[in-house]
């Protein structure tokens, strides 16, 4: 909540969260990230929350074409439960009026749904 705090977008502060899972310095995270917010360059698509959360699931692996499926499951995962919470993924349903969601409070849970996915040991 701290990078929301400083302007970070979601996918952003998700992201930024995670920087011991992915290994990545903060200015690389919100370099990668930079262009998820608003659902995705702010055309109201998929949460930046949810790109946030599948970002940290690439970044736990090595990146080889054989660890594909485990990633997308694991984003698959992630993202039922997400949207088993708020019904959608997508920005625009998840901020249309008259049924907003605060972004600090979609942030709150994505960081809660990857946390559990990432740092099981903690």
């Amino acid at each position: 909540m701290e990078a929301r705090g400083k302007g970070y977008n979601c996918a952003q502060a998700v992201g930024l969260a995670f920087s011991d899972v992915t290994g990545l310095d903060d200015r690389t995270t919100a370099r990668s990230l930079a262009g998820f917010g608003g659902g995705v360059g702010a055309q109201g698509e998929v949460c930046g929350v949810v790109s946030g959360f599948a970002f940290v699931a690439g970044m736990n692996g090595e990146g080889l074409p054989a660890e594909k499926g485990e990633v997308y499951r694991q984003v698959r995962e992630m993202t039922e439960e997400f949207r088993r919470e708020y019904g959608c993924i997508l920005c625009r349903e998840l901020k249309a009026k008259g049924n907003a969601v605060p972004c600090d409070e979609l942030i709150r849970r994505g960081v809660e749904i990857t946390d559990r996915y990432y740092r099981k040991d903690a």
